[in-house]
């Protein structure tokens, strides 16, 4: 809005003054068109920020619902830890009770002494493994806390490192975000693949090539290369048939380059075609059906960590 008002009022003079000359006009046109892109840019990224943070906010609310579950059942174990140890203080007053008695009466009660220890004995185990358990079940809630902290700090360290990589790419056919603890590297096919192509352009290879750099420096995360189309019908008369075999093939291409770019494990990555039935936006109009024609690299961190740590009684 500034922008606009000031080139409005330089016009405005310079019609005042009758004296604008052609090269002063388009000098001003041109400033107006560059403040304009950059305010588009501007709000673009704004607009990438706002979606970032609700994702990572529904992300931390499930963990949180989670780690509450945690609590919650340590509180339950505590009260039955507390209920236990009532139980054995009652039993130890009676016993201490039946010590204060006479010889006679110790004598008679010997058996049901007997018995009481038993029953002392057998609850002292069950509050040593219920205490056991609670230490056990704190010390889980830590460690899966500690966990989530490191992997959503590793993967928008990778994000980062990825969109430096990326520099240049960003906002012509490429986006990256994050959703569920996944970094999503989506490229539209604009920037890869011709109309009914599978052949990756050379701009895409050099985006692609410099995503596998990173990757190769990061052999914890799992790849899924998705490839997507809109719902146009595709006639194909080679090995192409339909959408289904096309979103394989360009989803395929794009493996073998990261792959070949950087050596990558093979046993770390998986192509995989979507055709046309997860698009971003409904195929109403042809932007809209652009945007749904992408390819995306769907990084995962190892969870291993975290499900050992679940498992473990």
């Amino acid at each position: 809005m500034k922008f606009q008002k000031l080139f409005s009022a330089v016009l405005a003079i310079g019609l005042l003054a009758s004296c604008v000359t052609p090269k002063v006009h388009k000098d001003l046109q041109s400033r107006y068109d560059a403040l304009s892109e950059e305010a588009r840019g501007l709000r673009k990224a704004n607009e990438d920020c706002e979606m970032l943070t609700k994702e990572q906010a529904a992300s931390l609310a499930k963990l949180k619902t989670a780690v509450k579950k945690l609590e919650n059942d340590t509180t339950v174990l505590g009260k039955e830890i507390r209920s236990w140890v009532s139980k054995y203080d009652n039993l130890n007053k009676q016993y201490e009770y039946l010590l204060s008695n006479n010889s006679s009466l110790m004598a008679a009660s010997a058996k049901e002494n007997k018995a009481l220890m038993m029953q002392l004995e057998a609850l002292q185990e069950k509050l040593a493994g219920k205490e056991d358990s609670l230490a056990m079940r704190e010390k889980r809630v830590n460690e899966l806390e500690s966990a989530i902290a490191r992997k959503d700090s590793s993967m928008n360290y990778l994000r980062n490192k990825i969109a430096n990589a990326l520099t240049g790419f960003e906002g012509k056919g490429l986006t990256i975000y994050t959703k569920n603890g996944q970094v999503y590297v989506s490229m539209e096919n604009s920037l890869l693949f011709a109309s009914g192509s599978y052949a990756v352009a050379k701009r895409g290879q050099e985006a692609l090539t410099n995503i596998a750099g990173v990757l190769a420096d990061n052999d914890d995360i799992n790849i899924l290369v998705e490839g997507h189309t809109d719902n146009d019908a595709f006639n194909g008369s080679g090995v192409i048939k339909d959408n289904w075999d096309l979103s394989v093939m360009r989803a395929t291409s794009v493996v073998k380059i990261l792959t070949n770019a950087a050596n990558l494990s093979q046993d770390r990555i998986t192509a995989a075609g979507r055709g046309e039935f997860s698009p971003l936006v409904e195929n109403n109009s042809a932007e809209n059906k652009a945007k749904n024609r992408r390819t995306e690299i769907i990084l995962t961190p190892d969870l291993s960590e975290l499900v050992k740590i679940l498992e473990t009684e």
